[in-house]
């Protein structure tokens, strides 16, 4: 049997038990278009009514909603032109679309608002779905300024922001987690997660904080010293990458590969520090092993490399 409520401030609504959520589908008068169709969905826990917070954030985002309107489009014309460079590596763009003539118009064909979200405690946004993401990314609109976030989970996972004094901006999404934009690997432009490992309800600590800034202020000679590391690792690993990869292409067997060919292969994805604070390096993806990738750890005295795994023991 499917559980209804009928509440004074959101109306009628339906309990998903599945995702733990009240639903209802909802529609709303923005960007000239009437009657524009998304989801509310109301973050509760089992057996949980919508709590006082969160009729209040609903009542707030209503009375907001004119300037959200207005405020929002700049700000993805902006986080699209910041990664545009990722999002043109993966999706090919249409000439609309290009960094040098794209506007309002342009970006708001290709997105899709597929929900309202508020979670349990009082913050909301939208998910918002662009062609170019298989995922929706988080719009919080109830900071004291519109955020926006490259993964979904940011928002429905019960949003939480700090602004550490020594990693910046940082959001808790299955850890403290913030993107920097780089210019790494002879590519640029590519965006990098910086991940401060936490259970949630922790905090970022002074381990952490110390390793970050022993990170940067060592990563030039970390990128520097990467090469020749890597280099040894594949070759002494080389049987077992030929078996991982199903046979190594000729222009990367023993005898052709080079360290700037085998740096293509590889791709830093994120800096993760350790919940102890005395582990930090790159997971990163490989060409020959697209389940595992690569765990490269850079405290100590020298580079090691073996599977990702190895960064969170």
């Amino acid at each position: 049997m499917v559980k209804t409520i009928n509440d004074p401030v959101f109306g009628e609504l339906e309990y998903n038990e599945n995702e733990g959520y009240w639903k209802k589908n909802i529609t709303i008068d923005i960007w000239g278009v009437k009657g524009f169709k998304m989801d509310l969905m109301v973050k509760c826990g089992r057996n949980e009514n919508i709590l006082e917070l969160q009729k209040t954030a609903y009542i707030s985002y209503l009375s907001r909603l004119d300037k959200i309107g207005n405020d929002v489009p700049p700000m993805l014309i902006s986080y699209f032109k910041d990664h545009y460079e990722d999002i043109e590596r993966t999706y090919k763009l249409d000439d609309d679309l290009r960094i040098d003539v794209v506007d309002r118009k342009s970006i708001m064909k290709r997105l899709g608002l597929k929900s309202l979200f508020i979670d349990r405690n009082g913050n909301y946004g939208w998910l918002v779905n662009f062609i170019w993401k298989n995922y929706p990314i988080s719009v919080i609109l109830s900071d004291d300024k519109i955020r926006i976030y490259e993964e979904w989970s940011v928002l429905v996972n019960n949003y939480s922001r700090v602004d550490d004094e020594v990693f910046g901006d940082m959001v808790y999404d299955f850890g403290w987690n913030k993107s920097i934009k780089k210019d790494i690997n002879g590519e640029k432009g590519v965006w990098i997660d910086v991940t401060a490992a936490a259970y949630p309800g922790e905090s970022i600590t002074q381990e952490q904080r110390k390793c970050y800034s022993e990170y940067l202020a060592r990563e030039e000679d970390f990128l520097t010293e990467l090469p020749n590391a890597l280099m040894t690792y594949y070759l002494e690993n080389y049987e077992q990458i030929d078996e991982w990869w199903g046979g190594v292409p000729t222009e990367y067997n023993r005898h052709n590969i080079t360290k700037e060919s085998l740096m293509e292969l590889i791709e830093i994805h994120k800096i993760y520090f350790n919940r102890d604070g005395e582990r930090y390096g790159w997971l990163c993806g490989c060409e020959w092993d697209d389940v595992h990738g690569l765990g490269i750890t850079l405290s100590g005295d020298e580079i090691k490399i073996g599977w990702d795994e190895s960064l969170f023991a």
